[in-house]
């Protein structure tokens, strides 16, 4: 299965990545783990993320990402993986002079460590993690009373940088994200 992913940057980093590829993002805050970082079906999106941080430099490219492999967290079967991923994180944890990180509001560093150790734990059993997929609620209620939020979306990290085929620069959503 392939998606196309959409990454919100800068102008230079756009030539860049065009020029050379795209890199591992390795932040505490990356709340699914290491990875470069797409929008998935979401120029609009990936474009005003990128507006809120680099102004009038904003760029967006696109990206067709192959899925297999992936770690997705919208199909159930994942969420047990995680779930023991993350109790056996804590067992290894208790055993050292270690805390837990701390999730906030934009750092998801729990999420991070417990991704990261679960696709660590699956290579050794043979099962490479080329990228993470998952739903993130985001933003205000669409309208009074709304479950649907005006920031959500879904996003991928691709972990392998051979699932990315193709990469483009996208400009139809940043013109937009100005308006």
């Amino acid at each position: 299965m392939r998606a196309i992913g959409y990454h919100g940057t800068s102008v230079a980093s756009a030539e860049r990545i065009l020029a050379e590829g795209f890199e591992i993002s390795r932040n505490e805050y990356d709340w699914l783990g290491d990875g470069a970082y797409f929008f998935q079906d979401a120029p609009a999106r990936a474009a005003e993320w990128a507006r809120q941080r680099f102004g009038a430099d904003a760029a967006v490219l696109g990206a067709e990402i192959d899925l297999d492999g992936c770690l997705d967290l919208m199909d159930v079967r994942w969420q047990r993986v995680i779930a023991n991923a993350y109790d056996s994180f804590v067992e290894e944890a208790g055993r050292r002079p270690y805390s837990l990180p701390v999730q906030s509001r934009g750092a998801h560093r729990l999420d991070r460590v417990v991704i990261n150790f679960a696709a660590e734990a699956l290579l050794t059993t043979g099962v490479l993690v080329r990228s993470v997929r998952s739903a993130f609620e985001e933003g205000w209620p669409i309208f009074p009373g709304s479950a649907l939020r005006d920031r959500s979306h879904v996003q991928i990290a691709v972990r392998d940088l051979s699932a990315v085929s193709r990469t483009w620069l996208h400009s139809e959503g940043v013109d937009d994200a100005r308006s």
